[in-house]
């Protein structure tokens, strides 16, 4: 009996050993040096979400140091703040151990960091970054100081030449950087990059962070939008939508086979959606006897105003909401990033293209009902 007791009081100290010994893996410290410190502490914050969410503050010593240590589970984005709108982004992975260097008037601009490999790869990027930006302002100081004589249209072309070689070398090094290192810090850059034109260069950084950070809401960002660029592919078939109308039936987008079909997500309180109501209304009335149906998805968060905006626009075409506004379902499965922002599909349901509007519009729905 007696060595029972002994056994169970022996795994109960394994289990304490190994709890604490897990917890220390996951304990992050940094040690830092302030110069020119605005307030007497710093906030350590993490980004969660759209918003900071404060984790601790620590006081600064007499000698402008400070320390802190927490509990952190996974890889994240965090910044250090010291009582301004100036703050040192960090992106920190459980059981690194920092030591940072920062300036309280400059803190974007930090004069060392250690034991943070990828938080060191985002300011390699950032200081590089910078000095294609500086030449380029310099370029547009030039360029608005230029004198007003007979030189100045061959100098004004000069400079735009040049403003556009630096811009573009710009956008190919952050690229390069993207494709031979990818990591969390690419995120801060990849929206540069509009995915239309790079999706090639998105699959290969969501590639390599899904796997590894699959908690993580901004590789999880980037995951959604490549999964639906992949979706929408030209060929491919549209994934299916079901919400309700206004009068509350659910309508699917797959009862409207055997028609070209234009899911057009757009809402009340969108001005440029608004605006190009009217053009698709005579669109819709130019084609809709030859098989043409529009299929609007509203990201409106009131009913009323949706209804309303209805009525006002004479949209007499097939209407669906769940009243979620970015949250709405089939706005997460399209990766509606902006609206307006439509689909073209086939009779079949297939993917014809995406984003067409306006002139655009006109000329594809001209190719495929032939007037």
């Amino acid at each position: 009996m007696q060595q029972i007791k002994n056994l169970l009081i022996l795994l109960t100290i394994m289990t304490l050993s190994i709890n604490s010994f897990a917890q220390m893996l996951n304990n992050l410290t940094i040690e830092g040096s302030i110069i020119n410190p605005q307030s007497e502490y710093i906030t350590f914050s993490k980004l969660g979400g759209s918003q900071m969410i404060a984790i601790d503050s620590v006081k600064i010593s007499s000698s402008n140091t400070f320390y802190i240590t927490e509990d952190i589970k996974d890889a994240n984005f965090y910044q250090l703040s010291n009582g301004s709108n100036q703050y040192t982004i960090l992106i920190l992975q459980p059981g690194e151990n920092l030591e940072v260097k920062i300036d309280g008037l400059k803190m974007l601009q930090p004069s060392g960091i250690k034991g943070s490999p990828i938080t060191q790869h985002l300011y390699t990027m950032l200081v590089k970054i910078n000095s294609f930006d500086t030449e380029m302002k310099k370029l547009e100081l030039e360029y608005k100081n230029l004198a007003d004589d007979d030189t100045k249209d061959e100098k004004s072309k000069i400079l735009i030449a040049k403003f556009q070689k630096i811009n573009n070398a710009k956008t190919e090094y952050i690229k390069s950087e993207i494709y031979t290192k990818p990591s969390l810090a690419s995120l801060l850059f990849i929206e540069k990059l509009p995915i239309d034109d790079n999706l090639d260069l998105y699959i290969k950084l969501d590639k390599a962070l899904y796997p590894k950070y699959k908690n993580n809401d901004f590789v999880l960002n980037v995951h959604s939008k490549v999964q639906s660029k992949i979706k929408l592919a030209p060929g491919s078939m549209a994934p299916e939508i079901s919400l309700p109308s206004p009068e509350g039936d659910l309508v699917k987008l797959s009862s409207l086979r055997g028609k070209v079909v234009l899911i057009d997500f757009w809402a009340s309180w969108c001005s440029p959606c608004r605006r190009d109501n009217p053009h698709n209304v005579k669109l819709y009335a130019k084609y809709k006897s030859q098989g043409f149906e529009i299929y609007a998805v509203s990201l409106d968060k009131t009913k009323s105003n949706w209804v309303k905006a209805i009525k006002d626009d004479n949209l007499t075409w097939t209407h669906v909401s769940d009243l979620r506004y970015w949250q709405s379902k089939a706005a997460k499965e399209y990766g509606v990033g902006s609206i307006p922002f439509t689909v073209l599909i086939d009779k079949d349901g297939k993917v014809i293209a995406t984003k067409l509007r306006g002139p655009a519009l006109d000329k594809k729905l001209k190719e495929i009902f032939g007037n």
